[in-house]
């Protein structure tokens, strides 16, 4: 059990509602808008208990970053794509869990496209041809600082 009097279900939410929250306040900046976005489909969203609590998160984000970018005639292709991803992350968690920070931060880079790829697909399908920005690329160079944060909360609790 953790040492902290918080319960790691109660800190994962939190991070989860400040996340979301920094996606909503970053409307203005659509690459940090991406990176945090990222951030909570492959970091935060896998590590809940149920992969349907973690994918309403994912599609959650989705929502919002769409609602904020007001860039779309119709929403909900990147909360479609959230969700698909967030769905493979937990495979991919529960199929090999992580052990070593820098085979983590490849994995996650590797979501991080696929993650890129099925967002603008849906969003193609949704609303037609969009323009596709660089916060793929944005989200890709900082995998190393988001990912050593979902590195720490996907370890077991002995191992924190």
């Amino acid at each position: 059990m953790s040492a902290s009097s918080t319960s790691p279900t109660f800190r994962h939410l939190l991070f989860v509602l400040l996340t979301l929250g920094g996606i909503y306040h970053a409307a203005p900046w659509p690459t940090v808008q991406a990176v945090l976005n990222a951030f909570l489909v492959l970091g935060l969203a896998p590590e809940f208990r149920s992969p349907l609590v973690g994918a309403f998160w994912s599609a959650a984000a989705g929502w919002v970053l769409e609602g904020t970018m007001r860039a779309y005639p119709h929403l909900g292709g990147t909360a479609l794509g959230n969700l698909t991803v967030t769905l493979l992350a937990v495979w991919v968690l529960a199929q090999w869990p992580p052990s070593q920070r820098k085979a983590f931060w490849a994995r996650l880079a590797a979501l991080a496209v696929v993650h890129a790829l099925l967002v603008h697909l849906a969003v193609r399908l949704a609303c037609g041809p969009h323009s596709w920005g660089s916060g793929w690329l944005w989200t890709l160079l900082t995998v190393p600082l988001w990912g050593t944060v979902a590195f720490k909360l996907h370890q077991p609790l002995y191992r924190r």
